[in-house]
């Protein structure tokens, strides 16, 4: 079972709906859920697999919250920053809920073929132009990739 240090403020329904309503957006179920009883925070444990990727696994270093008192960890704050990146064709429905600490992205995706599925885009080399390449797919939805976390083995 993950658990969740370092939680968000009390989030209302209220002020969730407000939020997707200003952005234009409808977040999947579970992650409302998600929100309103967590509203963000680090999870522990926080490996996930990387299938297809040249690195096994990844790791959440933070899931953003709505009004969370530090900027760089707040939903809006991230929604707003990624407006341009988001705009390009590949992106346009990936909606950032957290990073790994390397600056790659974990986003759901919000279009109608993949609603609600997590997406992991590696962002290394930051210079680069990112492309469909980038993109993997962890988990169908926010439920089943907080399921899929795991502690990772030592490598003594």
């Amino acid at each position: 079972m993950t658990e969740l240090v370092n939680r968000g403020p009390h989030l209302t329904k209220e002020r969730l709906a407000e939020f997707e309503t200003s952005n234009g957006i409808r977040l999947p179920s579970d992650y409302r859920e998600f929100l309103l009883t967590y509203n963000g925070g680090r999870p522990v444990p926080d490996t996930f697999p990387l299938v297809g990727h040249k690195e096994s696994e990844s790791g959440v270093s933070f899931l953003y919250g709505i009004d969370y008192p530090i900027e760089s960890l707040e939903l809006q704050w991230m929604f707003d920053l990624n407006d341009g990146y988001f705009s390009d064709p590949a992106f346009k429905n990936f909606f950032q809920i957290g990073n790994d600490g390397f600056n790659d992205k974990i986003c759901l995706d919000l279009s109608d073929e993949r609603f609600g599925a997590v997406i992991f885009i590696d962002m290394v080399p930051m210079w680069k132009d990112h492309t469909e390449k980038d993109i993997y797919v962890i988990a169908g939805s926010f439920t089943e990739f907080l399921e899929m976390l795991y502690e990772p083995e030592d490598d003594d």
